[in-house]
């Protein structure tokens, strides 16, 4: 009788470790499951995140359509192309017999809202500038300075 007991506490000792086991490796796949899924939101609002797919555009793809719409045929390339003809937009005289003006169209970053950021110089002195366009039907450019700071 005594060896019957000890052989079902046993028995229920032993089911009882294999009831925690199976939770145990139930748990870890659930977690291994969550680890997953949650990695893969990551990487999916990595894909998502506001990286411009060219450097210095971080128009979205409302304000290119618009921007075409108006007449831009290539918005980024025909902006900053446009603004390089602006360089008298800024308030800080050449020096040494340099003219002002926006060299750098890389440089040029085309922000959301109709505003942009060029960096102008003549040569021999930096100035920041953030200015604004429009686009009138037609394709139309228009500049307005907003600020410039020199260097």
């Amino acid at each position: 009788m005594r060896r019957v007991l000890i052989g079902i506490v046993l028995a229920a000792v032993a089911i009882a470790a294999v009831i925690r086991a199976d939770r145990a490796e139930r748990r870890s796949r659930e977690a291994d499951a969550r680890a997953k899924a949650a990695v893969e939101r990551a990487q999916a609002a990595e894909a998502r995140a506001a990286t411009p797919a060219i450097r210095g555009v971080f128009l979205s793809a409302d304000e290119m359509g618009a921007l075409k719409r108006r007449g831009l045929t290539d918005p980024v390339s025909q902006l900053r192309s446009d603004l390089e003809a602006h360089g008298s937009l800024i308030p800080v005289p050449g020096v040494h017999g340099g003219k002002m003006g926006f060299y750098d169209r890389d440089g040029v970053v085309l922000l959301p809202g109709g505003y942009a950021y060029a960096p102008g110089e003549d040569g021999h002195i930096l100035v920041h500038a953030v200015l604004r366009y429009d686009v009138a039907p037609g394709g139309k450019i228009t500049w307005k300075l907003v600020d410039a700071k020199r260097d």
